[in-house]
C-alpha cells in the first residue's frame, strides 16, 4: 500500500480538520439563528418563561462564540493547505521546466484547456484554501436553514422558497441559452477576425519598385476588413452579454430579501387570517428566509471555483508527470541550420510564421538538455523569481541572480516588488510580458552550461539592447542563436536569410550587405530613420555589459 508523503500528508490532515472546524461552525451559525429566533417567539408568546428565556439567551451567545472559533480556525487550516498544496505543485511544474519545454508549446497545451500555468496555480490554491471549504459551509447552512423552516411549517416554508427557485429557474434558462449560442458564433467570430490580420512576404518587404505603396494598399484593405469583423462581432458579443446581464438582474431581484420579505409577508397574512399558522411562527420566515439566498448563491460561486480547481489540479498533476505539454515536431521540411559549437547565428524569416517554424525546426533538432530558449512566446515563470532565475546554477546564490537580472534589464523591477527576489509569480504577482521575457532571459544567463541557446527577437522588441548585452555575455560558452522576424539586431557571427523555409542567402553581415541581395534589400526598405539606427554599429561585443 502506498504511504503519502509528508508534504502530502500534511495537506490531507489540514484539509480534512478545515472540512470538519467549517462543518461544526455552519451548524453553529445555523444553531445561533434558530435561537435567536425562538428567543423572539419567546418574547412574543403571551405566557413566556423567564427561565426559558435566559437559557435561550446563554445558549445563543455560546454558540455564536463556538462558531467564531470554529470557523477561524478552519479557516486558516484551509490558507496553510492552500499555501503547501501551491508550493508541492509548483515544485512538480518547476522539476518539469528543467527540461526547457519549448513556451509555445506550454502555452498551447494549456490554451486548449482555456487556462494559463499561473492560473492553476492559484485556481488550485484557491479550491484548497477557501473554495472548498466555504462550499460545504455555505450549503450546510443553507439546507439546516430549510429544515427548520420545514419543521416550524412546511406550506410556509414552501411560499418563502419560491422566488428564490424562480430566480434561479430564469437565470438557468437565460445562461443556458447563452452559452449554447456562444459556443459556436463565438468561436466563428474570432476566427473571422483572426483571417484577415494582414500578410506581407519577404517580395513585398524587400521590392524597391512600389514596396512602400503595395505594403500600405494591404494594410488599409486589411484594417477595413478587421474593422468590419470586429463591429460584427462586437454587435453580437454586446447583445449576447446585454441578454446574459437582464437574466442576472431579474434573478437576483427574486433572490433579495425584499423579494422573500414580501412573498412571506403575503403567503403569511393570507395564512394567519385563515388559523392555519400563528403570528409568532412568521418570525422564523421573517428572520432565516430573508437571508436565504445569501448561502445559495454562495454555494453556486463556490461550486464554480471548486470545479476550475479541480480541472486546474489535474492539468498541473499531468504537466508535472510530463503527460500534458503538446510535444514538439520539426515543423516539416526544411534545411537543417545548424548552430555554432559557440558563437552566435542568427536566422531572419519574414513572416512570424516563418520564425516560429524556424524556432520548432532548431528546438526539435536539439537535445532538451542541451537547449533552452526565450521565445516571441511569453516565458513560462513560475514560483519565487530568485529561485526561477537560478534554477539551473548548481550554486543558486541571491548574488547569482542579482548579477543575471541586471544584466537582463529586470533588477530594478524585482527591487521594487514588496518582497523582492522572494516574491511569488502566479500568486502573488502578475507580470506584464516585458517582465516575464527579462526573468526568463536572466534565467538563461545565469545558468551553469549551456549548450544551444535560443533567442526571438521579437521578445525584446521594446529594447533591444537586452538582446545585445545578453547575447555578448553568452557568445563565449554557448552557440547563440537568434531569430528575427525583419531587419536583425545582432549582426554578429553568420546570418542566414531564410524564404518560405529554405535558405535564400547566407555570410557575414558586412558580406551580405556589400552584395546587395534580399538581404541588403531587407534594410535598404526601411525608412530614413530606422535605416540609419540599423546601420549604426550594433554589434554584440561591442555592448557594455553592467
Amino acid at each position: 500500500m502506498r504511504t503519502p508523503s509528508a508534504p502530502t500528508a500534511g495537506i490531507q490532515w489540514r484539509t480534512r480538520a478545515a472540512l470538519l472546524l467549517e462543518t461544526a461552525g455552519a451548524v453553529a451559525t445555523v444553531g445561533s439563528m434558530v435561537l435567536v429566533v425562538e428567543i423572539c417567539r419567546e418574547v412574543l408568546a403571551a405566557d413566556s418563561d423567564a427561565g426559558r428565556l435566559k437559557g435561550l439567551v446563554l445558549a445563543a451567545v455560546g454558540t455564536v462564540v463556538t462558531g467564531l472559533v470554529a470557523q477561524l480556525s478552519g479557516r486558516a487550516l484551509s490558507r496553510q493547505a492552500a499555501v503547501r498544496g501551491q508550493e508541492l505543485l509548483r515544485a512538480g511544474v518547476a522539476r518539469r521546466l528543467r527540461g526547457h519545454p519549448p513556451a509555445r508549446q506550454v502555452h498551447a497545451a494549456w490554451r486548449a484547456g482555456g487556462a494559463t500555468l499561473g492560473g492553476d496555480v492559484a485556481s488550485a490554491g484557491v479550491m484548497v484554501g477557501r473554495a472548498g471549504s466555504e462550499l460545504l459551509s455555505a450549503g450546510l447552512v443553507f439546507f439546516l436553514s430549510v429544515g427548520y423552516l420545514f419543521w416550524v411549517d412546511w406550506r410556509m416554508a414552501l411560499v418563502t422558497l419560491l422566488p428564490i427557485l424562480l430566480g434561479f429557474v430564469t437565470f438557468g434558462v437565460i445562461s443556458a441559452r447563452f452559452f449554447k449560442d456562444m459556443k459556436d458564433e463565438y468561436v466563428a467570430g474570432i476566427a473571422a477576425i483572426d483571417a484577415v490580420r494582414p500578410t506581407i512576404g519577404l517580395n513585398a518587404r524587400i521590392n524597391r519598385a512600389g514596396a512602400r505603396a503595395r505594403t500600405a494598399m494591404t494594410t488599409r484593405i486589411s484594417a477595413r476588413r478587421l474593422t468590419e469583423a470586429t463591429d460584427g462581432f462586437s454587435e453580437f458579443f454586446l447583445a449576447r452579454i446585454g441578454t446574459l446581464l437582464g437574466g442576472r438582474a431579474l434573478a437576483e431581484i427574486a433572490f433579495s430579501p425584499l423579494t422573500v420579505l414580501a412573498s412571506v409577508l403575503c403567503g403569511g397574512a393570507l395564512m394567519v387570517r385563515s388559523d392555519a399558522l400563528a403570528p409568532a411562527d412568521l418570525v422564523p420566515f421573517l428572520v432565516v428566509g430573508a437571508g436565504l439566498a445569501a448561502p445559495l448563491l454562495a454555494s453556486t460561486y463556490f461550486m464554480e471555483e471548486v470545479g476550475e480547481g479541480k480541472k486546474a489540479t489535474a492539468r498541473l498533476t499531468a504537466f508535472a508527470t510530463g503527460g500534458s505539454a503538446a510535444p514538439v515536431d520539426s515543423a516539416g521540411p526544411g534545411p537543417r541550420l545548424e548552430p555554432p559549437e559557440r558563437g552566435v547565428l542568427t536566422v531572419v524569416e519574414s513572416t512570424p510564421e516563418g520564425a516560429d517554424r524556424v524556432t520548432d525546426r532548431i528546438t526539435a533538432a536539439t537535445p532538451s538538455e542541451r537547449f533552452t530558449s526565450v521565445e516571441a512566446e511569453p516565458a513560462v515563470v513560475i514560483g519565487p523569481i530568485g529561485a526561477y532565475i537560478t534554477a539551473d546554477r548548481a550554486d543558486g546564490t541571491p548574488e547569482a541572480a542579482e548579477r543575471a537580472a541586471r544584466l537582463a534589464g529586470v533588477h530594478d523591477t524585482i527591487s521594487a516588488f514588496p518582497r523582492g527576489y522572494a516574491s511569488v509569480v502566479g500568486t502573488e504577482l502578475s507580470l506584464s510580458c516585458p517582465e516575464i521575457q527579462r526573468i526568463a532571459l536572466a534565467r538563461v544567463v545565469a545558468g551553469d552550461d549551456r549548450g544551444v541557446v535560443l533567442l526571438d527577437q521579437r521578445a525584446f522588441s521594446g529594447d533591444p539592447e537586452v538582446l545585445l548585452a545578453a547575447v555578448a555575455d553568452l557568445r563565449e560558452r554557448a552557440a547563440v542563436v537568434v531569430v528575427s522576424c525583419g531587419p536583425p539586431v545582432v549582426t554578429d557571427g553568420r546570418m542566414v536569410l531564410m524564404d518560405e523555409g529554405e535558405v535564400a542567402e547566407s555570410g557575414p553581415h558586412e558580406e551580405l550587405i556589400r552584395a546587395g541581395g534580399r538581404y541588403a534589400a531587407l534594410f535598404e526598405a526601411l525608412p530614413d530613420t530606422e535605416r540609419a539606427a540599423a546601420a549604426a554599429p550594433r554589434s554584440a561585443t561591442s555592448q557594455e555589459i553592467t
